[in-house]
């Protein structure tokens, strides 16, 4: 795919499915494209401009998505519990898992 992407992770929020270090593909997301339950998607911090997240979708209601990290202590992660949900426009990435795509 002509149009994926590269994201370098940082920091363990993702652990254990993801690991600091990892470099992800992503395809990019675009208007009308589906999400789903389950999806991993970078997107741009809804509290800080400068700060891009990758996370799980683990809730959608309508245009909001609720976003969180793999790792197993709540704490680990800076996700939707942290800054509630995002509107989906800020989705601009969806993880191209090498076992599912």
């Amino acid at each position: 795919m002509s149009d994926a992407f590269c994201v370098d992770i940082h920091g363990d929020s993702m652990w254990p499915t993801i690991c600091d270090g990892d470099r992800l593909t992503f395809r990019p997301f675009r208007h009308g494209d589906e999400l789903l339950v389950g999806d991993v998607v970078v997107a741009h911090h809804p509290l800080k401009s400068d700060v891009f997240v990758v996370k799980r979708i683990v809730r959608m209601e309508g245009d909001q998505l609720f976003l969180e990290g793999d790792h197993p202590d709540p704490l680990a992660s800076e996700d939707s519990h942290n800054f509630g949900p995002i509107r989906r426009n800020r989705v601009f990435g969806v993880w191209l898992h090498p076992n599912t795509n």
